[in-house]
């Protein structure tokens, strides 16, 4: 299980060790705005099978994935434009002093959409749906930028467990274990709490965790009724 230390004078160099083991169809854990997360190309069977081996997660529990942006979000998922205009406020929104407590724009918040069949019946759990996020976190920020598709997530934990905050967390979760990581970045400490995730399959959205975005503020970004799906 290789380990290497993130800091902002290497960071181009470990992108470019990740980017080498996802396209190769390995396993990455690293820092996401919440929490260490795992990682593996999205459109990859044979690797998401390795997450759910490594976490020893239930396969019928879907991975949700990281987009770069709404467009690619649209083309994985079905979007209406009325939906559209609203991720534009929950994921693009920047914070605001005033009510950061409410509005964590993009990294902290997951929102449920209908697939189009293109990603592998392993990720969604044979569901017709799949959690989606874009990062905030420079790291995942400039990856998917470079990988240009999406990456399945899911925190970096042993299922049912807490999820990992640091690196020695991770070591006892995965040393031992029969499926390893191909790659470990250290980026310290993460403090963050879970993501918000809100299910937008239906007519208005619904927040199914709340993370640290209120009811009042999905209120406030949901303007007026959708068009639908």
């Amino acid at each position: 299980m290789r380990i290497i230390k993130l800091n902002e004078s290497n960071q181009a160099i470990v992108i470019k060790n990740a980017i080498k083991i996802i396209q190769g169809g390995g396993i990455v854990i690293g820092p996401t705005d919440t929490v260490y997360g795992i990682f593996c190309d999205a459109r990859n069977k044979d690797a998401i099978k390795k997450i759910f081996a490594l976490k020893g997660r239930p396969r019928q529990k879907a991975l949700p994935i990281f987009v770069r942006d709404i467009k690619m979000a649209r083309y994985y998922t079905y979007i209406s434009d009325a939906k559209a205009r609203f991720l534009e406020k929950v994921w693009l929104t920047p914070l605001d002093n005033e009510r950061s407590e409410n509005i964590m724009g993009p990294g902290f918040v997951t929102v449920v959409f209908q697939h189009k069949d293109k990603l592998p019946r392993v990720l969604t759990g044979g569901l017709d749906t799949v959690g989606i996020r874009i990062p905030n976190h420079p790291f995942l920020r400039e990856l998917l930028f470079i990988l240009d598709y999406p990456v399945a997530q899911t925190s970096a934990n042993v299922s049912d467990a807490p999820p990992a905050r640091n690196v020695a967390e991770i070591k006892k979760y995965f040393i031992g274990a029969k499926t390893k990581p191909d790659l470990v970045i250290d980026a310290g400490e993460i403090e963050g709490e879970p993501s918000a995730v809100i299910d937008c399959t239906g007519v208005r959205p619904v927040i199914l965790r709340t993370g640290t975005l209120s009811f009042d503020t999905l209120n406030d970004f949901w303007d007026s009724p959708t068009d639908g799906n």
